[in-house]
């Protein structure tokens, strides 16, 4: 056979032909149909031996009909185009309305091969030469059977075979009905086709907006609370997300890096293969008739903003929600079953192992202090025997406490945007910049033990946000070298003595 080039697909994921002799294709078991085509091949005329890339249809989109799939050792499904142009898959009762409209990024893949079917390969134009041996090239159980109806009566029934390239893949055996031919057709077509039925089905999307969360929930299957996360105020604040608290099972600040991966996996939370609706045996088959947990992700009510591609900042309005997931079995390990409203989906297992599976404690915060200082307003320091210290913050860039958004000046990085006055007095601005740093470094020495009761407090620190929130770091004797820490009313840690670094 003599070499041709062969014109490329625009459509996604066709590969150029891989040229090949048939014989060099065919399974051991098929080595003497491969020396029948091959030398059957030498006596034809040239123009029946050239390999051909060429159409078998091509036909506008709205002429398309229907389209019915039937995959190697499954049930086959069916797709109806309605009046709107719309796929829907057809119910099972073909005389009942259609079922559900089709995910539009598979419907349109569907229609394209539907409309603009395509080869990549002529092997043999004489049915006599293939059809002996059609079960070595797949073909007489093929791996997808595909049957495209047109408006104008017109019908073609495709079947895809093995793979005609064990190297990569990149083309298949196809027959079609009526037509004497075997053809090679490329691997993005069988792809396209080979589709599962619950894949047609368009998968709902989570609009979780990590900007909103104030309450991260994971209870058992029977409800119970089992971990919770939630936010101290409002997600309008500007310290918003340095005010969670560990709720559940222990009450204590929440660190913030932990809380930022949280949302953001929240918000990366995404829905899989549907699997259907959510009734009595499939809940019993997907584990979900006795859930091995249940997620809730509350939002408030507020405003996202995003750049579009044409750099304009569009503002979206949300109402207050909750999302919830319903945690079943697992797939392989890989996938777990979820319910979600009243069907059920596939959610990457990883994902949610990152809420059902983290411990409270790695994400109580370690360090002692921690409002940042674009957040502080004031700081009241009272300690037993010694005379009490306050701090007050007052902005010098124009801006008050409320609205300050940062703790330097944009154009002299290094200088400080407020004044800072101790007890009524003015101190060099740059000194307690430098002291509250090295503050926010403190972390805790270990953990308390359950059930410890707090001693009367030696030192305290009373912290006043930008938002109006107030924050209080108390220190009691633990024992010689140790106090118990308590943030916000809370203990669960102790700390070294001395651990406190000085404020000026």
């Amino acid at each position: 056979m003599q070499k041709v080039e062969r014109k490329k697909h625009e459509r996604g994921q066709r590969k150029p032909l891989v040229r090949v002799l048939l014989c060099a294709v065919l399974l051991i078991g098929c080595v003497t149909a491969g020396l029948l085509l091959k030398n059957s091949a030498k006596e034809e005329p040239e123009e029946i031996r050239r390999r051909i890339t060429g159409a078998i249809m091509n036909r506008e989109p709205e002429e398309l009909e229907s389209l019915t799939v039937t995959q190697r050792g499954k049930a086959p499904w069916t797709v109806v185009r309605d009046l709107n142009g719309t796929l829907r898959l057809q119910a099972e009762d073909a005389s009942e309305p259609s079922a559900w409209t089709v995910s539009s990024a598979v419907a349109d893949a569907l229609t394209d091969v539907a409309v603009n079917l395509t080869y990549e390969d002529v092997f043999t134009e004489d049915r006599k030469e293939w059809e002996p041996e059609a079960d070595a090239f797949g073909l007489a159980n093929p791996r997808v059977t595909a049957v495209f109806r047109y408006l104008d009566g017109q019908e073609i029934t495709v079947r895809i075979g093995n793979t005609a390239d064990p190297e990569d893949d990149s083309m298949y055996y196809m027959t079609v009905d009526g037509d004497d031919r075997l053809f090679a057709v490329g691997s993005g077509t069988l792809e396209d086709l080979n589709t599962e039925k619950a894949l047609l089905h368009p998968v709902t999307r989570l609009d979780i907006r990590g900007a909103l969360l104030d309450r991260i929930t994971v209870l058992e299957g029977n409800g119970a609370v089992r971990t919770q996360w939630t936010l101290q105020g409002k997600v309008s604040d500007r310290d918003a997300a340095e005010n969670w608290l560990v709720t559940a099972p222990f009450t204590y600040p929440a660190d913030y890096d932990m809380m930022q991966s949280l949302r953001d996996n929240a918000e990366n939370l995404r829905l899989g293969a549907y699997i259907g609706e959510a009734e009595e045996a499939l809940l019993m088959e997907c584990g979900l008739d006795e859930p091995e947990a249940i997620l809730e992700l509350h939002m408030q009510a507020g405003s996202t903003g995003t750049v579009s591609e044409a750099g304009v900042y569009d503002v979206e309005d949300w109402d207050e929600r909750q999302e919830t997931l319903i945690i079943g079995g697992d797939r392989n390990g890989v996938v777990a079953y979820v319910r979600y409203g009243d069907e059920i989906y596939t959610l990457n297992h990883f994902s949610l192992k990152t809420f059902t599976e983290t411990d409270a404690l790695s994400t109580a915060a370690r360090y002692v202090v921690t409002t940042p200082l674009n957040s502080l307003e004031s700081v009241l320091r009272e300690k037993q025997g010694e005379e009490t210290v306050s701090y007050k913050l007052v902005r010098t860039d124009g801006s008050s406490s409320e609205n300050a958004t940062a703790n330097t000046d944009p154009e002299t990085e290094d200088t400080p945007n407020f004044r800072c006055m101790r007890n009524g007095e003015e101190i060099a601005a740059e000194t307690f910049s430098a002291a509250w740093e090295r503050l926010l470094t403190v972390t805790v020495s270990g953990k308390l033990p359950r059930g410890y009761e707090i001693k009367e407090t030696h030192t305290k620190y009373t912290f006043r946000t930008v938002s109006g929130g107030t924050h209080t770091v108390d220190l009691s004797d633990y024992d010689g070298v140790h106090d118990a820490v308590a943030l916000d009313g809370h203990a669960l840690f102790y700390l070294i003595k001395g651990g406190m670094t000085e404020l000026p």
